[in-house]
This record gives C-alpha cells, sequence and structure tokens, in this order.
C-alpha cells in the first residue's frame, strides 16, 4: 500500500459480530466513528496519539465537516500489546500512529444486544463441568462480551487440563500458529488446527454445553520455535 495509507480489513462477518483488522503505518492517521458498540484490541506495542470522543461530542468536531482531527490529538503515548479498549456506539475515535513501526487493532463489533442476562451467563458458566477460563488470561468482561488472551509458548500447553466452552465464541489468530487439541479426558487427537496470521474461527454453543464434556478440550501448542497467540471473545 502507499506510504500514509491505513487498511481495515474484515476477518469475519455475520448477523452478531464483525471483526475487522486494523493496520497504521508510521505516521499514518485514521478517524473513525463506532457504528456499533466495538471491542478495540492491539496487537504488539505501538506508540500513538489518540482520543476517544463520546457520541455527543461528534457534532462539534471538525472531522464531521471531512478534516483531520489529528491536531487535537494529546501527545504520544505507548500502547501496551494485548491493551483492550472499549468504544460504545457513536463514540469517534481519531488514532495517529506516532511510532517507527506498524500500529495494529484487532476491532470487534457487536452488531446485536446481548442475546442473555448476567444472570443467565451466570447460570451457564457455573453449570460447566470443567474450568470456564477459555483462555490464558481474561482481559475484559461486559454486559457483551468476556474477551481472553490465549497464548502459549513454543511447545506449551498441557492435554491434561480442559476448558469447557458454555457461550458463542470468536478466536483470531495474531500470529502463525498450531494448536493441538485434546479431548476432556486428556487424550490426543480431537483437532490439529494449522492456522495463518488474521484467520477466525466461530462456534455456536448450545444453552446445554455445560453438561456436555464434548464441549470440553485441552490444548497444546503444535510448533516448538512459535509461540501461539489467538484472541478469544465470548458472545453473551
Amino acid at each position: 500500500r502507499p506510504p500514509g495509507i491505513y487498511t481495515m480489513t474484515v476477518l469475519f462477518d455475520s448477523a452478531r459480530l464483525r471483526i475487522t483488522d486494523v493496520r497504521l503505518p508510521p505516521g499514518a492517521s485514521l478517524d473513525h466513528r463506532h457504528e456499533y458498540p466495538t471491542l478495540r484490541w492491539q496487537v504488539e506495542e505501538g506508540i500513538e496519539r489518540s482520543v476517544l470522543r463520546p457520541a455527543q461530542a461528534i457534532a462539534a468536531s471538525v472531522c464531521d465537516a471531512g478534516q483531520s482531527c489529528v491536531a487535537e490529538l494529546p501527545p504520544a503515548e505507548r500502547v501496551a500489546d494485548k491493551r483492550v479498549t472499549w468504544a460504545e456506539a457513536g463514540s469517534g475515535l481519531t488514532v495517529c500512529n506516532a511510532g517507527k513501526g506498524e500500529w495494529r487493532q484487532v476491532c470487534w463489533e457487536f452488531k446485536q444486544r446481548p442475546r442473555r442476562s448476567e444472570a443467565v451467563v451466570r447460570a451457564l458458566l457455573s453449570s460447566a463441568i470443567y474450568t470456564t477460563c477459555v483462555g490464558t488470561d481474561l482481559l475484559f468482561e461486559n454486559e457483551y462480551c468476556r474477551a481472553w488472551d490465549f497464548y502459549l509458548p513454543p511447545g506449551g500447553g498441557d492435554a491434561g487440563e480442559p476448558h469447557h466452552h458454555v457461550l458463542d465464541y470468536a478466536f483470531v489468530y495474531v500470529a502463525k500458529g498450531r494448536l493441538l487439541g485434546s479431548h476432556h479426558d486428556g487424550s490426543p487427537g480431537l483437532f490439529d488446527s494449522v492456522n495463518e496470521d488474521g484467520d477466525v474461527s466461530w462456534f455456536d454453543i448450545p444453552d446445554g454445553a455445560g453438561a456436555d464434556p464434548a464441549f470440553a478440550h485441552g490444548g497444546v501448542n503444535g510448533y516448538d520455535d512459535l509461540p501461539m497467540r489467538e484472541y478469544l471473545v465470548e458472545l453473551k
């Protein structure tokens, strides 16, 4: 792409969820209004100048006049890898890549209201036979979702420690990776999932999944020389 031009690549789109890979080369900027409630997830460390404006402030912004808002931005700050931020529908983000490397985020747009109340979600989680920690770190949770980082070092993971899925979910690989799935009892051979950066998978989970061990599995990184990096979101 030409220098200074950002890209927004849709990786997945359904009636409920859209996932977009957003990348800015050094010096590039982006003015974006969020059509839906959006989870923004940083990939690798970056340096940015940015401001998130609530919906009620957008009307007064020069962005609506087709002009850049970069001049209004605060000083540059370092953005940690895996940082998660939430943007309400109608809000506006202006961001400039102030670093020397590529700035990247994976954005999750929730196109429908949550299907389940918090009480129902907690009941589903409590119904599981195995742990419902479906990633390595829970980074964010609200009424729409639970957002998990799933990171395994080279050769890492434990086939004998299954986790249990009770909510619909999707995941995105943010680097080349391979996951070897094991059955809930630790026996190998459930799946061998080889993925490239940007690959997305979606899973519909029925309400009775907590009582069914078929929706539980373990996992091991299938590569001895590469970490496995996956961002996983459960929808409520």
